[in-house]
């Protein structure tokens, strides 16, 4: 694991303690999971495996502001593993450090810098199948407006490295733009707000691209990918609208189309995402959290290669990239502490092909959470 995120931690730990503030949280848990290694079912293949799992997650983070300079550390660790069962390579340790600050350049203007990383590390001898490094870094503007208006423009540098192939490790620019509007505000407070994004990366693989090798309608096999001597370069465009009423409830709808337009054959594609979600208050001092995402995807390509890979989005070790259904249920125990409960079930509910993909989760845990003013 690279020694950076941990130099910075350092550095944030070790920042003298006046005036700022600072908010900790731990949760640990058990956890059932009906496909642990993530298996798409198919004909003649290999079934999904259940195991048990525990998992553990700390989070610090500290603020500071100094004049017209602001700033945030946060730092996450985190662990999951099999507790039963012959499962290997599912056993990892999660790292992350979030750095960003902001300085005023106006009345409604202000720089902004941002510096991520997040690390997947996998325990024992064997390699788990998602364990992966991404890091970025953005410097960008953000101009305030009338009426809860706001627009930020950043550009910057993202890399990946998949710790399984190295020919899936890549590196290239981003650029991002992000808007939003309050579009209304009651007398009690609620409010409705629509904001909007869209964001460019140019990825620029490690590995070699692939091209149909086939000639003009024969069918479409493996034996038609054929490797080239030119590096594999992606145009990775996200556009993502979302709209959340906030108010004695929490509702939000959100819509992504994300395209990936790839010099690799059989690597090109267009997602729609749709996800709506609420959360309510509930007797018994509950709050409930209710989501679903429903997910189409369409290789542009007749031949799709590596899909287990090309799906992934590696931004957590919990990304899917499937449509699904959650609920989370939590209670209120103390000022610190709390209970939850969470159950989601994952699926390709639009695909196209004789494969399938089912995973049921099923988590209960204890969170403790903390903050504190400096003096």
């Amino acid at each position: 694991m690279s020694r950076a995120p941990w130099v910075l931690a350092i550095i944030a730990a070790a920042t003298p303690a006046a005036a700022e503030p600072w908010h900790a949280t731990v949760e640990a848990g058990a956890e059932i999971d009906s496909n642990v290694r993530r298996i798409e079912i198919r004909p003649g293949g290999a079934a999904p495996e259940a195991a048990p799992l525990v998992r553990a997650q700390g989070e610090l983070s500290r603020r500071a502001a100094r004049g017209p300079l602001r700033a945030v550390v946060r730092g996450l660790v985190g662990a999951r593993t099999v507790v039963a069962g012959a499962v290997d390579g599912e056993d990892v340790l999660t790292a992350a450090i979030d750095a960003a600050a902001e300085r005023d350049a106006g009345d409604r203007l202000a720089v902004i810098a941002r510096a991520t990383h997040y690390d997947v590390v996998p325990l024992g001898d064997v390699g788990a199948s998602r364990a992966f490094a991404s890091s970025g870094a953005d410097l960008g503007l953000r101009l305030d407006g009338d009426a809860g208006r706001r627009a930020t423009v950043t550009a910057g540098l993202r890399r990946l490295r998949y710790k399984p192939d190295v020919d899936f490790d890549w590196v290239g620019p981003v650029a991002a733009i992000a808007v939003g509007d309050e579009l209304w505000r009651g007398a009690d407070e609620a409010s409705l707000e629509l904001r909007g994004a869209y964001r460019v990366e140019r990825r620029g693989y490690r590995g070699r691209a692939y091209a149909d090798g086939c000639a003009p309608g024969e069918p479409r096999t493996a034996a038609c990918v054929v490797p080239t001597d030119e590096a594999r370069a992606d145009l990775y465009h996200t556009v993502a609208v979302d709209l959340t009423y906030t108010g004695e409830r929490v509702l939000a709808a959100t819509y992504q189309l994300i395209g990936n337009d790839s010099s690799s054959f059989g690597s090109s594609f267009v997602r729609h995402r749709l996800t709506l979600a609420a959360t309510t208050p509930a007797p018994g001092r509950l709050f409930v959290t209710a989501s679903v995402t429903g997910q189409y995807d369409r290789y542009l390509d007749p031949l799709l290669v590596a899909s287990d890979v090309a799906a992934q989005g590696f931004e957590s070790i919990d990304d899917d990239n499937r449509s699904s259904v959650s609920v989370r249920v939590a209670r209120a125990l103390s000022a610190c502490w709390q209970l939850e409960a969470r159950a989601a079930f994952y699926a390709d509910a639009f695909s196209a092909d004789d494969r399938r993909f089912r995973r049921l989760l099923i988590y209960a845990g204890l969170t403790w959470e903390r903050a504190r003013d400096g003096e």
